[in-house]
Order: C-alpha cells, then sequence, then structure tokens
C-alpha cells in the first residue's frame, strides 16, 4: 500500500524543524559556557546561585549553561559551586568577611589567572578571576551573601 503525502506537508515538517533548531541554537547561543563541577547539580549550589548578584565588578551576569555555575562580563569572573573540597594546604589563604579562600598559586604562575576556592565547606566553591586588573577581594565581598550559607566546617590555619 502506497501513501501519499503531499508536498505542502513535508514542507510543513521541514519549517517546523528548521524553526525548533533555530530557537535552540539562539537559546544555547545567548548562554556562557562554563564546566560544570562534579557536584554542580548540589541542591546547595542551586541555593548560590540562586542568591548570587546580577553585577559583579560592574559586569552584568551571563546566562550559562551548566548547573550550579555562574559568569559576569564576556566572563571575566566564572563561578562554579560543587568542585572537591581541598584537602589541607600550604597554598595561600585568606578570609574575606568570615569566609576561607585558597588561591591557586600553580594556576596563577601558570596562566595568570586567579582561582580561589573556598576552604572548609561543602560543595566548595571555585571563583576565577580571568581578568588580572580586577581585585579579586572586591569580588569576593560582593559573593559572600551567595556562599556563606553553606555551612562551614574547618578554616584555614
Amino acid at each position: 500500500m502506497r501513501v501519499r503525502v503531499s508536498h505542502g506537508i513535508v514542507a510543513l515538517v521541514c519549517a517546523a524543524a528548521l524553526s525548533a533548531g533555530a530557537v535552540f541554537y539562539w537559546q544555547s547561543a545567548d548562554r556562557q559556557h562554563v564546566r560544570a563541577a562534579p557536584d554542580g547539580a548540589n541542591p546547595a549550589c542551586e541555593q548560590v546561585t540562586s542568591k548570587l548578584p546580577s553585577t559583579l565588578m560592574g559586569n552584568a551576569r551571563q546566562a550559562t549553561d551548566a548547573d550550579g555555575t555562574a559568569a559576569w562580563g564576556s566572563p571575566t569572573v566564572v563561578l562554579r559551586c560543587g568542585v572537591p573540597p581541598l584537602m589541607p594546604t600550604t597554598d595561600q589563604c585568606m578570609t574575606v568577611n568570615g569566609i576561607d579562600w585558597v588561591l591557586d598559586e600553580k594556576r596563577y604562575e601558570r596562566e595568570n589567572v586567579r582561582a580561589l576556592t573556598t576552604y572548609g565547606r561543602n560543595p566548595a566553591i571555585e571563583v576565577t578571576f580571568l581578568d588580572g586588573s580586577y581585585s579579586a577581594g572586591d569580588g569576593l565581598v560582593d559573593l559572600q551573601d551567595a556562599v556563606k550559607d553553606i555551612p562551614q566546617t574547618s578554616k584555614c590555619m
């Protein structure tokens, strides 16, 4: 048995498929690609990202394509919640308004990128400052309200 399909129906189906693909591309092209952390889908990370500021150091927050992430600028600053908690380290640790942050010194030497990770919190949060002209401390102060709700179980020495 042969089924006749009109050219109009085929054209309509093709047009619908192309439109759906274009909408998907347009929505995903509008998002910053950020690699998700291993525990980025943790409910605590959802809480953190819901409390993040819409601007950080003069940069507007951009939509990202992964759970537990945020980006500001193009991107200038990237946040990933759900990175593995740090073990004790000799890397530089600083306390900013009650939150301990550890600077990844090797990455700074290798890439001139300041990547700071919370210490003593699980899930841990990594904030990467890709533009060396910004003060990381200023950005960390602006992030404290979102980060402080993850309980601190240990402190830097």
